[in-house]
């Protein structure tokens, strides 16, 4: 369906207001219309969101030309690429297949940090954009991803219900907060007979426009899959034993972390402690000069939100008008099992701020122990 004329006024109004930001990339009409529809048109909300998204696109992850680069971290060894192509039933949307049940949630989170693992996420999110945009440069309509979740194997442990609650609930609000109506809809697959408690524990901590696009397919979800999208794009490992068909991707398996390489360290004697008090958000600053790499180690005893900037030279600018070095998370959880470990191995030379929040403490007050090179500044 063509864009109306009153979508195309308040697409132009919406590019207007985060000009400063939008990259030649990016700025598509249905990349902003995607914005409007996911906030109900509502400015107030949409206007520093989207200017959230776009100054986390120009950090040094650089996101506009991540889906250019080879999918070649260790993680993607492990979590294996879903995106097959379009759905060649729906008009318009693009099939990507998560193997939810068989992925190793888990060890991922026992061998590397969140930071780490929604940098590898990224890359595949971005390469379902690409996809996405793509379409629509060819058929000049909005599209979008259908996103498969097969949950075979899935088994109703503690170590579910603690992912749920924790770092997937992180990394499926961090989707949603970045990847507005990207996806058209949700089809879980090969369903367990105790959905209905993962689902009852699942929904409330879902986006609230998330939680409508779930559809989940009964025992006969293999005729029912069919209504979706054409056999070509879905996994031949769907097929029954012995069978070749009428499943026939050729996606390759999930692969479990071995146990031998979780995380067993521990952060250096050298760490310094930072209190950030509930309620509240903190900052320190650091001094990186001419050539000098920037490297930390943070390690938390309970979820925050974190970014870091570089301080503008010739201004106290608001920390939201600030250059983002690093992208912003709005929740980490905590207690970290692996410390965020990472560099930014040229940056440009002067003052970075490692922010962290607590706000959305009403009591506890977060402990950061943390490992900077170059040294933080002295209050």
């Amino acid at each position: 369906m063509p864009i109306s004329e009153e979508d195309r006024r308040q697409i132009e109004k919406l590019r207007e207001l985060v000009k400063d930001e939008l990259t030649p990339y990016y700025d598509t009409d249905y990349n902003m219309l995607r914005w409007l529809q996911g906030h109900d048109y509502n400015f107030d909300i949409i206007v520093p969101k989207l200017r959230n998204h776009l100054l986390f696109r120009k950090c040094h992850w650089d996101l506009d030309t991540m889906a250019d680069r080879p999918r070649n971290h260790p993680i993607h060894s492990h979590w294996k690429s879903g995106l097959t192509g379009p759905s060649g039933v729906r008009d318009n949307v693009i099939v990507n297949i998560e193997q939810t049940g068989g992925n190793d949630y888990w060890g991922m989170l026992q061998t590397y940090s969140i930071s780490e693992i929604l940098e590898a996420r990224v890359h595949d999110l971005e390469s379902m954009l690409r996809a996405v945009m793509e379409l629509e440069k060819q058929t000049d309509e909005q599209c979008s991803v259908m996103y498969f979740m097969d949950l075979t194997g899935l088994r109703f442990d503690r170590k579910v219900t603690t992912l749920i609650s924790g770092a997937l609930a992180s990394i499926s609000a961090f989707m949603a907060e970045h990847y507005v109506e990207m996806v058209h809809t949700f089809v879980l697959v090969n369903v367990p007979a105790f959905i209905q408690a993962i689902w009852t524990m699942a929904r409330p901590l879902l986006p609230a426009k998330t939680k409508n696009k779930v559809n989940i397919l009964g025992g006969n979800w293999r005729e029912e899959v069919l209504k979706y999208a054409a056999p070509e794009v879905l996994p031949a490992f769907w097929n029954f034993d012995g069978e070749a068909e009428p499943f026939s991707a050729d996606l390759e398996r999930a692969v479990p972390f071995p146990e031998s390489k979780y995380y067993r360290g521990k952060i250096g004697d050298d760490a310094e402690l930072f209190i950030v008090p509930a309620g509240k958000a903190a900052s320190f600053d650091v001094f990186v000069e001419e050539g000098q790499p920037l490297e930390w180690t943070i390690d938390a005893d309970g979820n925050f939100a974190f970014c870091i900037y570089r301080l503008a030279e010739d201004a106290e600018l608001p920390l939201d008008q600030l250059e983002r070095a690093y992208p912003k998370f709005s929740k980490i959880p905590g207690p970290t099992t692996v410390p965020l470990v990472d560099s930014i191995k040229k940056p440009k030379p002067g003052i970075y701020r490692f922010w962290f929040s607590n706000e959305h403490a009403w009591l506890h007050t977060l402990k950061i122990r943390h490992s900077i090179r170059p040294p933080r500044l002295a209050d």
